[in-house]
């Protein structure tokens, strides 16, 4: 079914958090401009190839000229096992080494970025906010295959302690814990920011889950996505850390539709925000990982929902991307639903998001605040 384009929308409850775009897929976006070979280790390390630095810091710019206000850090495998699988280091000391050298030169990429960036929005005389880098803390191993996190909680927090010290030690302004699978990675992460010595400033911490395409209630653990965030939330409380956003990510749009009444459930009465943001595959992760296992041959279990079956064709291109005006639908409904960080993952491109970015902002007044939530703009 085709979301159409609401012509006229009553006045809502509006947020209580002004809206915040989060950037789209870089790792995606450096292969289609074929600095990558499509690995996220390529992209990597692109950030200190003399040849490719500039191109890297020319995906971020593209971003936040779309209309973004948080670029995310180019080093989603900035971890230790992706080093000594890659070669780039001979042991458990060397990678987090080599770890440390690439956690550095992405925040470099984003940082010379938005210096940039700022510089040209002065040079136009136009007004603009601060613009911010999350610095990424991904998945320990390869992403969605729940089985592949370690047991131990302990050696979890201690792995995550050196690449959120490393991402303190570079001053990034947010703290992005992402396509996390577990709620163990989760627990981990926030036993691991508590741990940092006092002389470290700790910003504000997001942390997203990708959940099942089909079972969206579900993360790709089996674990109940309610159950999670009351997790998530009563230990951030518990260390006095301060998660500022909780959500879901990297996963089908329809999926992260069906997810945010569990998100904004679990925030209500809380300072803490909804974070959203999907793939724009036409072809679900959950849908890949089962062609993998040679489990199904696209079909859907008894209780599943397949994705596409909610979107109509005319929503994808040839190649079977979300198209921007699609994606900006999704994210409309997930404003309207409470969702105040959005961005992009997989596929999603600059496009994408200045899509998301140049729907009307209309403006309700509530009380004495003014509060802003997405519109789709009639005149186009």
């Amino acid at each position: 079914l085709l979301l159409q384009p609401q012509q006229e929308m009553a006045p809502l409850s509006p947020p209580r958090h002004p809206l915040i775009i989060l950037d789209g897929g870089t790792g995606h976006e450096l292969k289609r401009r074929g600095i990558s070979d499509g690995t996220f280790l390529s992209g990597l390390l692109a950030n200190e190839k003399e040849k490719s630095m500039s191109i890297v810091e020319r995906v971020h710019e593209d971003f936040l000229e779309a209309g973004c206000d948080v670029i995310t850090t180019n080093s989603f495998v900035a971890v230790p096992q992706r080093m000594l699988e890659g070669g780039l280091a001979l042991d458990a000391t060397g990678a987090e080494a080599r770890c440390a050298e690439l956690i550095r030169a992405a925040v470099e990429r984003a940082r010379a970025a938005i210096s940039r960036h700022h510089r040209k929005v002065d040079e136009r005389g136009e007004n603009t906010t601060p613009k911010r880098v999350a610095g990424c803390v991904s998945p320990l191993s390869e992403c969605y295959f729940s089985e592949k996190v370690a047991e131990s909680l302990t050696d979890l927090t201690t792995r995550y302690e050196f690449i959120i010290s490393t991402l303190l030690d570079c001053k990034v302004d947010v703290l992005l814990a992402e396509t996390l699978s577990t709620s163990k990675e989760g627990v981990a992460i926030l036993n691991a920011l508590s741990k940092q010595t006092s002389d470290k400033d700790i910003p504000p911490l997001w942390m997203s889950f990708t959940i099942h395409d089909n079972r969206p209630t579900e993360l790709r653990s089996g674990e109940s996505l309610n159950d999670v965030c009351q997790i998530i939330i009563k230990e951030a409380q518990s260390l006095g850390l301060p998660l500022e956003a909780i959500g879901v990510n990297c996963s089908a749009p329809g999926a992260i539709s069906d997810a945010l009444s569990i998100l904004a459930h679990n925030v209500e009465g809380t300072n803490i925000r909804c974070l959203c943001y999907g793939n724009c595959f036409q072809t679900t992760t959950s849908e890949w990982m089962d062609s993998l296992n040679n489990d199904t041959k696209g079909e859907t279990n008894k209780g599943e929902t397949n994705d596409k079956q909610k979107y109509a064709s005319s929503d994808y291109d040839e190649d079977g991307y979300l198209l921007p005006v699609a994606y900006s639908r999704y994210a409309q409904k997930w404003n309207d639903e409470g969702g105040t960080i959005i961005g992009g993952c997989c596929g999603c491109s600059p496009a994408h998001m200045r899509a998301v970015a140049e729907l009307k902002r209309c403006t309700y007044s509530g009380g004495d605040e003014t509060h802003q939530v997405f519109c789709m703009n009639t005149k186009k």
